[in-house]
Protein backbone atom coordinates (compact mmCIF):
# COMPACT_ATOMS: atom_id res chain seq x y z
CA UNK A 1 0.00 0.00 0.00
CA UNK A 2 2.67 2.66 1.13
CA UNK A 3 6.01 1.65 -1.21
CA UNK A 4 8.12 4.26 -0.08
CA UNK A 5 8.02 7.82 1.81
CA UNK A 6 10.43 10.50 0.16
CA UNK A 7 10.11 13.77 2.39
CA UNK A 8 12.37 15.16 4.71
CA UNK A 9 13.38 13.92 8.43
CA UNK A 10 11.67 15.54 11.21
CA UNK A 11 12.80 14.06 13.95
CA UNK A 12 14.67 10.67 15.49
CA UNK A 13 12.84 9.43 18.20
CA UNK A 14 14.38 5.94 19.48
CA UNK A 15 13.66 3.41 17.07
CA UNK A 16 11.24 5.72 15.54
CA UNK A 17 11.55 8.65 13.08
CA UNK A 18 9.24 11.43 12.05
CA UNK A 19 8.74 12.01 7.88
CA UNK A 20 7.26 15.42 6.98
CA UNK A 21 5.90 14.70 3.43
CA UNK A 22 4.55 17.28 2.06
CA UNK A 23 2.68 18.67 5.55
CA UNK A 24 1.84 15.35 6.69
CA UNK A 25 3.60 13.97 9.25
CA UNK A 26 4.76 9.92 9.38
CA UNK A 27 5.82 7.97 11.99
CA UNK A 28 8.40 4.77 11.19
CA UNK A 29 10.21 2.34 12.57
CA UNK A 30 13.45 1.53 11.68
CA UNK A 31 16.53 -0.55 12.77
CA UNK A 32 19.82 0.57 13.90
CA UNK A 33 21.24 0.03 10.88
CA UNK A 34 19.32 1.97 8.90
CA UNK A 35 18.86 4.50 11.67
CA UNK A 36 22.70 5.13 11.69
CA UNK A 37 22.54 6.09 7.50
CA UNK A 38 20.29 8.64 8.28
CA UNK A 39 20.71 12.09 7.09
CA UNK A 40 20.23 15.34 9.74
CA UNK A 41 16.95 16.71 10.80
CA UNK A 42 15.38 18.63 8.42
CA UNK A 43 17.30 16.74 5.53
CA UNK A 44 16.04 15.13 2.45
CA UNK A 45 14.97 11.66 3.29
CA UNK A 46 13.88 8.26 0.99
CA UNK A 47 12.76 5.38 2.65
CA UNK A 48 11.38 1.90 1.50
CA UNK A 49 8.46 0.68 3.98
CA UNK A 50 6.47 -1.82 4.63
CA UNK A 51 3.01 -1.40 5.90
CA UNK A 52 1.80 -3.80 8.75
CA UNK A 53 -1.72 -4.23 10.01
CA UNK A 54 -2.45 -5.61 13.28
CA UNK A 55 -6.43 -5.58 14.59
CA UNK A 56 -5.10 -2.89 17.03
CA UNK A 57 -2.37 -1.24 15.20
CA UNK A 58 -1.44 -0.20 12.07
CA UNK A 59 2.34 0.68 11.45
CA UNK A 60 5.17 1.61 9.64
CA UNK A 61 8.17 0.08 9.22
CA UNK A 62 11.25 1.85 7.20
CA UNK A 63 14.47 0.35 5.00
CA UNK A 64 17.70 1.81 3.96
CA UNK A 65 17.40 -0.56 1.04
CA UNK A 66 15.58 -3.29 -0.92
CA UNK A 67 17.82 -6.01 0.64
CA UNK A 68 17.03 -5.04 4.25
CA UNK A 69 13.21 -4.77 3.16
CA UNK A 70 13.84 -8.30 1.65
CA UNK A 71 15.44 -9.60 4.81
CA UNK A 72 12.22 -8.26 7.13
CA UNK A 73 9.73 -9.99 4.75
CA UNK A 74 11.72 -13.33 5.00
CA UNK A 75 11.79 -12.95 9.05
CA UNK A 76 8.16 -11.96 8.93
CA UNK A 77 7.39 -15.37 7.17
CA UNK A 78 9.06 -17.47 10.15
CA UNK A 79 6.88 -18.37 12.62
CA UNK A 80 6.75 -16.42 15.67
CA UNK A 81 8.20 -13.40 14.53
CA UNK A 82 6.65 -10.17 14.60
CA UNK A 83 7.56 -7.12 13.23
CA UNK A 84 9.35 -5.92 16.17
CA UNK A 85 11.54 -8.83 16.74
CA UNK A 86 12.60 -8.84 12.30
CA UNK A 87 13.64 -4.95 12.97
CA UNK A 88 15.67 -6.14 16.30
CA UNK A 89 17.48 -8.66 14.91
CA UNK A 90 18.09 -6.52 11.62
CA UNK A 91 19.54 -3.74 14.10
CA UNK A 92 22.32 -5.92 15.44
CA UNK A 93 22.83 -8.49 11.70
CA UNK A 94 22.69 -6.57 8.62
CA UNK A 95 21.23 -8.85 5.64
CA UNK A 96 24.12 -10.19 4.69
CA UNK A 97 25.28 -11.88 7.86
CA UNK A 98 21.46 -12.78 8.61
CA UNK A 99 21.72 -14.87 5.23
CA UNK A 100 25.33 -16.03 6.47
CA UNK A 101 24.39 -17.27 10.04
CA UNK A 102 20.92 -18.99 8.27
CA UNK A 103 23.07 -21.01 5.50
CA UNK A 104 25.82 -22.20 8.27
CA UNK A 105 22.88 -22.94 10.32
CA UNK A 106 24.38 -20.95 12.78
CA UNK A 107 22.03 -19.61 15.60
CA UNK A 108 24.36 -17.60 18.20
CA UNK A 109 24.22 -14.56 16.13
CA UNK A 110 20.45 -13.74 16.33
CA UNK A 111 20.40 -14.62 19.79
CA UNK A 112 22.07 -10.87 20.21
CA UNK A 113 18.55 -9.56 19.74
CA UNK A 114 16.70 -8.72 22.14
CA UNK A 115 13.40 -10.63 22.46
CA UNK A 116 15.72 -13.47 20.57
CA UNK A 117 16.12 -16.68 22.95
CA UNK A 118 18.17 -19.88 21.80
CA UNK A 119 15.00 -22.22 20.74
CA UNK A 120 13.63 -18.94 18.76
CA UNK A 121 17.48 -18.10 17.17
CA UNK A 122 17.33 -22.07 16.11
CA UNK A 123 13.66 -21.53 14.30
CA UNK A 124 15.04 -18.82 12.62
CA UNK A 125 17.70 -20.25 11.17
CA UNK A 126 16.52 -23.20 10.15
CA UNK A 127 13.28 -21.47 8.06
CA UNK A 128 15.48 -18.58 6.53
CA UNK A 129 17.63 -21.01 5.00
CA UNK A 130 15.91 -21.37 1.51
CA UNK A 131 13.97 -18.19 2.22
CA UNK A 132 17.24 -15.89 2.15
CA UNK A 133 19.17 -17.47 -0.65
CA UNK A 134 23.16 -18.24 -0.08
CA UNK A 135 26.00 -15.13 0.65
CA UNK A 136 27.26 -12.83 -1.57
CA UNK A 137 30.81 -13.32 -2.36
CA UNK A 138 32.91 -10.74 -0.63
CA UNK A 139 32.18 -7.42 -1.95
CA UNK A 140 29.46 -8.09 -4.29
CA UNK A 141 26.28 -8.01 -2.70
CA UNK A 142 27.93 -3.98 -0.82
CA UNK A 143 24.67 -3.92 1.61
CA UNK A 144 22.28 -2.61 -1.49
CA UNK A 145 20.35 -4.34 -4.06
CA UNK A 146 21.02 -2.51 -7.62
CA UNK A 147 18.46 0.50 -8.43
CA UNK A 148 18.23 0.99 -4.38
CA UNK A 149 18.25 4.79 -3.63
CA UNK A 150 20.48 5.32 -0.53
CA UNK A 151 19.22 6.57 2.38
CA UNK A 152 18.83 11.11 2.41
CA UNK A 153 19.44 10.67 -1.71
CA UNK A 154 15.64 11.27 -2.90
CA UNK A 155 16.75 11.55 -6.11
CA UNK A 156 13.89 12.38 -8.92
CA UNK A 157 10.48 13.37 -7.16
CA UNK A 158 7.25 11.48 -8.02
CA UNK A 159 6.43 13.72 -11.13
CA UNK A 160 9.71 13.36 -12.60
CA UNK A 161 12.87 15.88 -12.35
CA UNK A 162 13.89 17.55 -9.31
CA UNK A 163 11.71 17.38 -6.14
CA UNK A 164 9.05 20.02 -5.55
CA UNK A 165 6.46 20.91 -3.59
CA UNK A 166 3.89 19.51 -6.18
CA UNK A 167 5.89 16.25 -6.21
CA UNK A 168 6.14 16.18 -2.48
CA UNK A 169 1.75 16.70 -2.51
CA UNK A 170 1.44 13.97 -5.12
CA UNK A 171 3.44 11.47 -2.61
CA UNK A 172 1.64 12.76 0.67
CA UNK A 173 -1.69 11.88 -1.59
CA UNK A 174 -0.70 8.72 -2.37
CA UNK A 175 0.76 7.77 0.77
CA UNK A 176 -2.78 8.70 2.32
CA UNK A 177 -4.17 6.01 0.00
CA UNK A 178 -5.01 7.24 -3.38
CA UNK A 179 -4.18 6.36 -6.87
CA UNK A 180 -1.67 8.33 -8.61
CA UNK A 181 -4.19 8.87 -11.45
CA UNK A 182 -6.37 10.71 -8.19
CA UNK A 183 -3.27 12.41 -7.07
CA UNK A 184 -2.87 13.95 -10.28
CA UNK A 185 -6.32 14.84 -11.19
CA UNK A 186 -6.56 16.66 -8.03
CA UNK A 187 -3.44 18.63 -8.37
CA UNK A 188 -4.17 19.60 -11.84
CA UNK A 189 -7.33 21.07 -10.87
CA UNK A 190 -5.76 22.71 -7.84
CA UNK A 191 -3.07 24.40 -9.75
CA UNK A 192 -5.98 26.83 -10.55
CA UNK A 193 -5.71 27.94 -7.05
CA UNK A 194 -2.02 27.23 -5.85
CA UNK A 195 0.76 29.38 -6.82
CA UNK A 196 3.32 26.97 -8.59
CA UNK A 197 6.14 27.83 -5.64
CA UNK A 198 3.66 27.38 -2.59
CA UNK A 199 4.37 24.93 -0.06
CA UNK A 200 3.52 20.80 -0.82
CA UNK A 201 0.91 21.55 2.66
CA UNK A 202 -1.13 24.18 0.34
CA UNK A 203 -0.82 21.55 -2.80
CA UNK A 204 -2.31 18.41 -0.34
CA UNK A 205 -5.22 21.24 0.85
CA UNK A 206 -6.06 22.26 -2.43
CA UNK A 207 -5.94 18.68 -3.98
CA UNK A 208 -7.39 17.20 -0.85
CA UNK A 209 -11.17 19.19 -1.24
CA UNK A 210 -10.95 18.88 -4.48
CA UNK A 211 -11.07 15.10 -4.19
CA UNK A 212 -13.63 15.68 -1.60
CA UNK A 213 -15.72 17.61 -3.75
CA UNK A 214 -15.73 14.74 -6.39
CA UNK A 215 -16.48 11.94 -3.89
CA UNK A 216 -19.26 13.85 -3.01
CA UNK A 217 -20.75 14.24 -6.16
CA UNK A 218 -20.64 11.06 -7.25
CA UNK A 219 -21.99 9.88 -3.83
CA UNK A 220 -25.23 12.37 -4.64
CA UNK A 221 -25.40 11.05 -8.03
CA UNK A 222 -25.95 7.75 -7.30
Amino acid sequence: MIAFLRGRLAAVAGDEVWIDVGGVGFRVAVSRQTQRRLPGVGEPVRLLTRLVVREEQWALYGFATADEQAAFDALLAVSGVGPRVALAVLSVLTPEELRRAAVLQDPAPLTRAPGVGPKLARRMVMELRDRLGEPAAAGARGGALPGAEPVGRPGPGPLGGEETPRADAMAALEALGYTRVEAEGALAAAAAEVEPDAPAAAWVRAALRVLGGARAAGGAGR
